[in-house]
């Protein structure tokens, strides 16, 4: 039997989804997401043998808003309607999981995801807003990005491409190509008690994504949103393939992945 599981998590935490031990034990100094619930769930299922799969290596500190996640077990003692409910108690505030299911035979989280929706969060001020820590990226600069120059530098990125330049790390992408299928930027007021800011929400849906794109695609929006980049240079960015032409890789705690798409649905 494969059981899917949707969760939600706060990644500021964890040292990402997936364990970092080769071995596949979790280190206690560097807690995953994917460790913590394969802990949870062998406890509540009583199998040692249960590893969770995932849809996305997220990485530390960023977060996720629906998740999915797969596993094996030979006879579940809990229904797999119910095993969202059982795992309340056994799992931290930081991972919800809110729905739970017997999946179609041969579903996999990581090869049945099609495509996935992530959003990164940021603002722009000269001094940090406390609450927002680890939920957003506090650009320290007094400049208000024009978004309309951001959605321009952004639709430069939709269609196929090869996106080399958005790549992080390319020793372990054994294909740069992928298809974004929306990009785009919008802005909402944020009252802070004293004044109010403008908290900007970036949206990328793709088939898939390479290390660090949809950060890089964020840093380099920016750039274009303050006048370093234009839209023009955006475009280049995709035939010249050189990571050192897109803009900054943007930290880790404004990214959630926000949705998934998967092709049983």
């Amino acid at each position: 039997m494969t059981v899917r599981l949707f969760l939600r998590y706060d990644g500021s935490g964890f040292s990402g989804w997936q364990v970092q031990n080769r071995g596949g034990s979790e280190d206690p100094l560097k807690p995953t997401v994917q460790g913590t619930l394969n802990k949870a769930l062998r406890e509540l299922l009583k199998d040692d043998s249960i590893k969770v799969t995932g849809c996305s290596r997220t990485d530390a500190g960023v977060h996720a808003l629906d998740y999915c996640a797969s596993f094996d077990i030979g006879q579940s003692p809990v229904p797999p309607d119910k095993i969202c409910l059982a795992l309340r108690p056994l799992l931290p505030e930081t991972i919800t999981v809110f729905r739970s299911e017997e999946a179609p035979e041969g579903f996999n989280a990581r090869y049945d995801t099609v495509k996935k929706t992530y959003k990164y969060v940021f603002y722009c001020d000269e001094f940090g807003i406390p609450s927002l820590n680890g939920n957003a990226w506090f650009v320290k600069t007094p400049e208000k990005p024009d978004i309309s120059l951001m959605n321009e530098a952004a639709s430069k990125l939709l269609g196929t491409h090869d996106f080399s330049a958005y790549c992080g790390d390319l020793k372990n992408a054994k294909t740069t190509e992928r298809t974004i299928f929306q990009c785009s930027v919008s802005k909402h007021p944020v009252d802070t008690g004293s004044s109010r800011i403008d908290l900007y929400e970036i949206k990328v849906t793709g088939d898939g994504f390479l290390y660090n794109m949809v950060r890089i695609i964020s840093g380099t929006l920016l750039y274009a949103g303050l006048g370093k980049m234009s839209p023009e240079d955006v475009a280049a960015t995709l035939e010249n393939k050189a990571r050192k032409d897109a803009g900054i890789t943007a930290p880790p705690q404004g990214l959630y992945l926000a949705k998934v798409y998967l092709r049983s649905e």
